[in-house]
């Protein structure tokens, strides 16, 4: 389904079935395709795409095992995701050609290095991707186990990745958080992030793509993931409730403007599920 924004209109576009490991699917309007996962074969999941116009379904890949993330770019450029390769464990970052359906493994001899979160900013045509060392994330559940203390994340590191020349610069490193989440709009990234594995609230920081600089804000909700900037960087869209105390309440898509600190409910859940959205510039 969509929502826009400007006419406030709801659109069913499609069913496609839910046979993956993990119910994700994402619209792309200028490729007029949805790009979702789905078993094949008992065997792991599939990059597969639903053309809207003529409703064919057509299975894209056919070597990966599990798919956490989809992004799509520019309508000429890449659809961005994190999977694991079949007979690995490893998540990865991948850039999928649609034109060529070539499949770009970034750093594919590195079976240690895991990315956990990716994020587009349309205005640099960039990826930004966060990874955090397999080794260390064992090492420090070793130290939980033999402590009987709440596991320290490993280190995580944010790259930059030029959607065209696949050239990587280093953004920031942060030391034993982890980043649950993170979208980039202008020349900042917000970044979702927690000090403890599955314990504790999340918190949130905005990071000047040039420097690196960190800067920490408060945000009135609490949603470890599923949080977008607005393209004009004023604000945030999020999957969530306006309540810190009761998740559930009234959950739905708000708008959170940073400026008059006001939450604005976008499409509120009334009948099903809202498994996941991403915010889509057309």
């Amino acid at each position: 389904m969509t929502y826009d924004l400007n006419s406030k209109k709801l659109t069913k576009l499609a069913d496609v079935p839910y046979t993956s490991q993990y119910p994700l699917s994402v619209v792309s309007l200028p490729d007029h395709k949805i790009y979702y996962s789905a078993d094949v074969g008992d065997k792991g999941d599939q990059l597969f795409s639903y053309d809207l116009n003529t409703k064919k379904i057509e299975q894209l890949t056919d070597n990966l095992f599990a798919i956490n993330r989809i992004v799509p770019t520019t309508p000429d450029g890449p659809l961005v995701l994190v999977a694991v390769k079949k007979g690995e464990r490893i998540l990865k970052t991948i850039f999928y050609n649609k034109t060529t359906h070539a499949m770009k493994f970034m750093h594919d001899e590195n079976q240690d290095n895991i990315t956990w979160s990716i994020a587009y900013n349309s205005e640099k045509n960039t990826i930004y991707n966060s990874q955090y060392s397999e080794r260390e994330r064992d090492k420090q559940g070793d130290i939980s186990d033999r402590t009987q203390t709440i596991m320290v994340p490993p280190d995580n590191k944010v790259t930059e990745i030029n959607n065209v020349t696949k050239q990587e610069r280093s953004i920031v490193t942060l030391k034993k958080e982890k980043i649950t989440s993170m979208s980039s709009s202008n020349d900042k990234l917000l970044l979702i992030t927690t000090r403890f594995i599955n314990h504790g609230n999340p918190e949130y920081s905005l990071v000047d793509i040039a420097t690196g600089k960190r800067t920490k804000i408060k945000l009135p909700f609490l949603s470890r993931q599923f949080v977008y900037m607005s393209p004009d960087g004023k604000g945030v869209y999020y999957l969530g409730s306006t309540s810190q105390k009761n998740q559930a309440e009234r959950r739905g898509v708000y708008y959170y403007d940073f400026t008059s600190k006001i939450q604005t409910p976008i499409f509120i859940q009334e009948e099903g599920f809202i498994n996941n959205f991403i915010l889509l510039n057309k």
